[in-house]
């Protein structure tokens, strides 16, 4: 293995056990809220299986204390169930925060774009933060050209480098 590639395994298992040992999570009820957006334009046509939703200007995203904001998204929603499957938010460039826990602490995180969606086998909040990802927790911060972040668990699942990032020596 090349030392860069060693450099950015290291950063990320650093992260990754650092998160796990300090866990703390987003606020439980935000999956259990609403979905709500707002834009300058929206439309929305079937394609295939899928409904999308196509937001345009000034997007903003809320779930909960979650918040996205960009300049483009589209929701992709199933057209026979109506479940929404997939939001991709666009920007230059996409905000994204959310509030871990009762004590107000946040995570915030910018990149160029940003997938948010449920992973049905493990039933986690995915956000994945592609093109100049940069994300801070409490705990710690990262920056990569893509990062995988489990949400409901503050933990950051993979990161493609080159990456950089500082710990927390102590949990805050």
């Amino acid at each position: 293995m090349s030392k860069p590639r060693i450099e950015i395994a290291l950063i990320a298992l650093v992260v990754l056990v650092g998160n796990h040992f300090y866990g703390i999570a987003a606020l439980e009820n935000d999956r259990e809220q609403n979905v709500s957006w707002n834009a300058d334009q929206a439309k929305m046509n079937p394609v295939g299986e899928l409904r999308i939703l196509d937001l345009i200007g000034n997007v903003k995203v809320t779930q909960g204390s979650l918040e996205i904001t960009g300049n483009h998204a589209v929701f992709e929603y199933g057209a026979v169930d109506n479940e929404l499957k997939k939001i991709t938010v666009t920007g230059s460039p996409v905000h994204y925060k959310q509030q871990l826990d009762m004590e107000e602490s946040m995570v915030i995180g910018t990149s160029d774009t940003l997938m948010f969606y449920t992973d049905e086998v493990e039933n986690q909040t995915i956000l994945e933060l592609i093109g100049k990802a940069h994300i801070e927790s409490p705990d710690s911060t990262m920056s990569c050209a893509a990062i995988t972040y489990l949400a409901d668990q503050d933990l950051i699942r993979e990161a493609v480098g080159p990456c950089e990032g500082v710990l927390s020596p102590t949990s805050n």
